[in-house]
């Protein structure tokens, strides 16, 4: 509740339809209780990592030896709340060059899967 549809027709085409590959929790129906989903996910053995750009955790030492991993992401803009930065396991940072302070949500979200396979 209160964030975009994973399986809304437009997220399937733009994605080519690989967010059929994805795997994905939904967090309840009422947006003030993700919570419980959340430490659900954590009681199933996941490192829940909150992606931000404001850490000095790299994504790579945050993912390392970490069997299952969720990752979350936040608005474009905004990014994540701190409420839900403080509910997880790890924030993460992607490694970036001087002077480039974020990457948008779709870029940042992809390479953070990709580092939770590898």
């Amino acid at each position: 509740a209160g964030c975009a549809d994973p399986l809304y027709r437009r997220v399937v085409r733009v994605s080519m339809g690989h967010v059929l590959r994805v795997p994905f929790a939904h967090l309840g129906d009422r947006p003030t209780t993700w919570q419980r989903g959340l430490a659900d996910l954590q009681e199933r053995g996941y490192r829940v990592v909150a992606m931000t750009p404001n850490t000095d955790t790299t994504l790579a030492e945050a993912v390392a030896g970490a069997d299952k991993v969720a990752v979350m992401v936040g608005a474009e803009g905004p990014g994540l709340t701190e409420h839900a930065m403080r509910a997880a396991d790890v924030r993460a940072k992607i490694p970036m060059s001087p002077g480039t302070d974020s990457l948008n949500v779709a870029t940042s979200a992809a390479i953070g899967f990709y580092a939770a396979q590898y």
